[in-house]
């Protein structure tokens, strides 16, 4: 059996806003579990911060957007799990433009990772990036995301579900940082939803479990991590 090196509770854990609420005692917490894994994700001291910024922490980390496990490379742990904390913290902070368009950077960041896993050919030939250049004019991992997307999609390489799920990050982002007249009225709520959206790509796409004592995941992202001396 393979053996497969992970990263445990990155991204912080659920925390009950019970939680919350006990900790304005003024009593000393940072023993606490629940208040180790606030700080690692905020990065900051939560005595200190506003009970806004705390209770945003535990919208977002419900149990549907919990990621308990993660196989780290060193690409896996740039692309994914630094902006995927950093999109965490940025909502919880309140800064919403900045968490939308980390999620949006993410979902093209999967992209380009389904494109390197997903065994593709035309005609009987591997895709290489010549070929992407003879048919498409680009290289896949220098086309624009809508492009990219709808490849994807030709290849069956995601589900129709997944394909809406990656626009809705793509149309978020334009939207927001392409448009003058967009009002930010919903800005927060369409943060959230860019959170729970990649959050949910990631695990759909990846299929990262974790079953009596064994990790399971995607068997092409499993055959990747292979090569990428992620499993030994």
């Amino acid at each position: 059996m393979a053996t497969i090196n992970v990263m445990l509770n990155f991204l912080g854990t659920p925390v009950p806003k019970e939680y919350i609420e006990s900790i304005q005692d003024g009593q000393d917490h940072s023993g606490d579990f629940e208040y180790r894994m606030i700080r690692h994700v905020l990065e900051l001291p939560i005595e200190h911060l506003p009970k806004d910024v705390l209770d945003r922490y535990v919208e977002i980390s419900g149990k549907e957007t919990y990621v308990a496990i993660f196989p780290p490379t060193d690409k896996l742990f740039e692309r994914f799990m630094l902006p995927l904390k950093s999109a965490k913290r940025t909502y919880c902070l309140g800064e919403y433009l900045a968490c939308i368009e980390l999620s949006a950077h993410l979902g093209e960041m999967l992209a380009l990772l389904l494109w390197q896993i997903t065994p593709l050919s035309l005609n009987g030939k591997t895709i290489d990036t010549q070929m992407e250049k003879n048919i498409w004019g680009s290289e896949f991992e220098k086309m624009g995301q809508e492009k990219r997307i709808n490849i994807l999609k030709a290849f069956s390489a995601i589900t129709n579900e997944e394909e809406k799920l990656l626009d809705f990050l793509r149309t978020s982002r334009r939207k927001y940082f392409h448009f003058w007249d967009t009002s930010t009225e919903h800005i927060k709520d369409d943060a959230l939803r860019c959170f729970l959206t990649i959050t949910a790509l990631v695990q759909k796409v990846l299929k990262i479990e974790y079953e009596n004592g064994a990790v399971k995941l995607n068997p092409l992202l499993e055959a990747y991590l292979a090569t990428h001396k992620a499993v030994g």
